[in-house]
C-alpha cells in the first residue's frame, strides 16, 4: 500500500485573534546593545526561530524569536495566514518591536509567512536594512490521507516518516469513514495530528489487539472511537514501553536545585497529547495508560469530547499509575464523561498518578519547570466514578494551580481530592448529587464536597444517560440553579 503525503499548501481558513507581547530584551541606545555599531547600513536578523507555548484555556501562541542586531533601532514584523497563499490575511501589521522576541495567537492548522526588518536607530545615524528576513511557519511538515479500505496500523508502523520531534506531521482520515484498527499503530517519536471532519467524524473500531502508542505527542481531533470489542490494551493511547534516551529528563537538560541531572528520573513528552471533539464508545478500562516507564507528559487535553465508560473499575481512566510518573498541565473542558455500571473498586480512580512527591514538577522538569496546572471547566461527569476517589496522588506544591468551576459531578465521588493541599485553589458553581444505593457501590456525597467545594442539587437530567454518545442527553432541568448558571457540558444548553 502506498499512500500519497504531500506537504502542506493549504487548509481552512478560521477567524482571526491576536495580541502581541514584546520581551524585556529591550534593544536600547546603550554601547551595550550598540555594540559601537554607528554610521552603517544595518542588516535584518540572520534566522526566525519559533516556539509553540499553551495558555491556561489550551490556546497556543506562536512566539517568534531572532538574535539582536547591534546598532539597532528595532525591528518591523509583518505576519500574514497563508492558508490561501494567492489571498494571504494580515495577522500583524508593521508592528514595531523594541526587544528580539513577540508571540501572537496560533490558530490550529494554519501556516504563516513571517518578516523581519531591522529598523535604524538616528542617534547612533544607523539606517534601516534594506531587506527584511523572511520564513514561512507551516502547521505540518507532511499530511497524508487514509482512505477507505486503507489501514491506519499499516502506514503508520510501515509508510509514515519520520520527522524531528518539532516538525509535526498530520494524518487525515475520510469524512464518515469506518477504519478496523486490529493492530498497534506506533507513532514512536513524531508529533503527528491526527485529523477527522468536524461535520462528519470517521470512526475507528479498535478491535481485540488494537491501540495507539506515543512517545512524541499526539493530537487528536474529530474522530469517533468504539472502544466495544477492545480487551487486550489498557489504554486507549499508550505510553511508549521503550522511552528513547534523548528526551530523559537528563538528557533534556533538567536540574534539581543543587544544580544535579534529573538522569533517567523520568522520561518526558513536551509535545501535547490532546483529545478534541471526540466521542468514545464503551472504554472498559483507561483513555490513556503511561505503561511501565517513568513518564512525564508536560500537556493533556481533553477538549469537547463525549466519553461513554462501560467500566468496572480495574483501571483508572487517566492511569498513571504504576509506571507514569506525572502530568504537569492537565485540563479537561466542555466534556461529558459516563459510565454504564456503577462501582466500589479500589482501583476506580478518575484520575490517578503513582506517587503524589514524584509527580511534582520540578522532581520531573527540574527547577526551570516548576510550575504546573490542573484545569477542570464546564464538564459532567455520571458515575466516574460512583464509589472511589475521583483522584489519587495528585501532586501537593504552590506552584500548581488547581482550577474546578461550572461542572456537574453525579454520582462521583470525593471530588475534593482532585486539589493537592498546598495548591493555589480556584472553585466555583460546582454542583454534586448522589443516590446512594446501599451497597458501596454508589457512595453518598463527601461531606468537604458538600461543605466546601460543591453546591448539592438534583440536575434532573434529560435523559437517557444511558446510551451511546450520539443519543444520550445531560441536559439539567430548565428549573435548576444548574441550568441557570449554564454549569457543566455547554452542548446541552445548545
Amino acid at each position: 500500500m502506498k499512500i500519497k503525503i504531500k506537504l502542506v499548501e493549504s487548509l481552512w481558513l478560521l477567524a482571526m485573534a491576536l495580541f502581541i507581547v514584546s520581551c524585556a530584551k529591550g534593544v536600547d541606545d546603550s554601547e551595550t546593545f550598540s555594540g559601537g555599531v554607528t554610521n552603517a547600513q544595518l542588516e535584518s536578523p540572520e534566522e526566525i526561530n519559533f516556539a509553540t507555548t499553551t495558555n491556561a484555556d489550551g490556546s497556543e501562541n506562536l512566539k517568534l524569536s531572532w538574535s539582536v542586531v547591534m546598532g539597532a533601532g528595532g525591528y518591523k514584523v509583518n505576519v500574514h495566514n497563508m492558508n490561501d497563499p494567492v489571498n494571504p490575511v494580515a495577522v500583524v501589521t508593521d508592528s514595531i518591536i523594541d526587544g528580539s522576541s513577540m508571540s501572537f495567537a496560533k490558530l490550529e492548522d494554519t501556516n504563516y509567512h513571517i518578516s523581519v526588518l531591522t529598523l535604524g536607530n538616528e542617534k547612533l545615524n544607523n539606517t534601516d536594512a534594506q531587506m527584511a528576513t523572511e520564513k514561512d511557519y507551516k502547521a505540518f511538515e507532511a499530511v497524508a490521507t487514509i482512505h477507505e479500505g486503507e489501514s491506519l496500523a499499516e502506514y503508520v508502523n510501515n509508510d509514515m516518516p519520520d520527522f524531528a520531534q518539532n516538525l509535526e506531521q498530520c494524518i487525515v482520515l475520510e469524512p464518515g469513514v469506518t477504519y478496523q484498527l486490529d493492530a498497534i499503530a506506533d507513532f514512536g517519536m513524531n508529533a503527528v495530528t491526527l485529523r477527522g471532519d468536524v461535520e462528519n467524524r470517521p470512526t475507528i473500531v479498535i478491535g481485540t489487539d488494537g491501540g495507539l502508542v506515543t512517545q512524541g505527542g499526539l493530537k487528536i481531533k474529530n474522530v469517533n472511537f468504539d472502544c466495544t470489542a477492545m480487551t487486550n490494551q489498557i489504554g486507549v493511547v499508550t505510553l511508549s514501553d521503550e522511552p528513547d534516551a534523548s528526551i530523559s529528563a537528563g538528557a533534556l537538560g533538567y536540574v534539581d536545585s543543587n544544580g544535579n541531572s534529573l538522569g533517567t528520573a523520568a522520561y518526558i513528552i513536551n509535545n501535547p497529547i490532546i483529545f478534541q471533539g471526540c466521542h468514545f464508545t464503551e472504554i472498559k478500562n483507561s483513555l490513556i495508560y503511561a505503561g511501565t516507564k517513568p513518564w512525564a507528559i508536560s500537556d493533556f487535553r481533553i477538549m469537547n469530547c463525549i466519553v461513554e465508560l462501560n467500566s468496572k473499575g480495574e483501571q483508572p481512566f487517566i492511569n498513571f499509575y504504576g509506571g507514569g510518573r506525572a502530568i504537569r498541565d492537565l485540563s479537561i473542558q466542555n466534556s461529558t464523561f459516563y459510565n454504564l455500571l456503577a462501582t466500589n473498586s479500589g482501583t476506580a480512580y478518575f484520575i490517578r498518578l503513582s506517587n503524589a512527591s514524584n509527580a511534582q514538577p520540578q522532581k520531573n522538569w527540574g527547577v526551570s519547570g516548576d510550575f504546573g496546572s490542573v484545569t477542570i471547566k464546564n464538564n459532567t461527569f455520571y458515575q466516574t466514578f460512583s464509589g472511589k476517589d475521583f483522584a489519587n496522588n495528585i501532586p501537593s506544591r504552590n506552584t500548581i494551580k488547581t482550577t474546578v468551576v461550572y461542572n456537574v459531578f453525579y454520582n462521583t465521588y470525593r471530588v475534593n481530592k482532585v486539589f493537592g493541599s498546598s495548591n493555589v485553589k480556584t472553585y466555583n458553581n460546582n454542583y454534586m448529587y448522589a443516590v446512594a444505593s446501599g451497597d458501596g457501590k454508589i457512595q453518598d456525597l463527601d461531606n468537604t464536597d458538600k461543605t466546601t467545594y460543591g453546591i448539592v442539587e438534583n440536575p434532573q437530567f434529560i435523559g437517557p444517560v444511558d446510551n451511546e454518545p450520539t443519543l444520550v442527553n445531560f441536559a439539567p432541568a430548565n428549573t435548576t440553579q444548574i441550568y441557570e448558571n449554564k454549569a457543566g457540558d455547554p452542548r446541552w444548553y445548545e
